[in-house]
């Protein structure tokens, strides 16, 4: 039991840590807004997401950096498998 909760715990550490690492927020407003910046080409703002969060709730925030992340496995995909 002691050793399940302590693997849990260090999965959702190392979950968090990505997170931070990637786009330096645990606001999925500001994932989102740097997901689109990535996905369109246009250099990352950090501190967008704020504004994002005034437009959307934090679930349409997490709901489009979904989207976004599937077109992006999506469109790396279509490019690798033309080659």
């Amino acid at each position: 039991m002691i050793k399940a909760v302590g693997w849990t715990t260090v999965g959702i550490v190392v979950i968090i840590g990505g997170f931070l690492y990637q786009y330096e927020s645990l606001d999925p407003c500001e994932w989102m807004t740097q997901e689109l910046a990535e996905y369109t080409g246009v250099p990352t703002v950090s501190g967008l997401g704020g504004t994002a969060g005034v437009m959307m709730t934090q679930g349409e925030c997490l709901q489009n950096w979904m989207d976004l992340r599937v077109k992006g496995a999506e469109k790396y995909q279509a490019e690798n498998s033309s080659n």
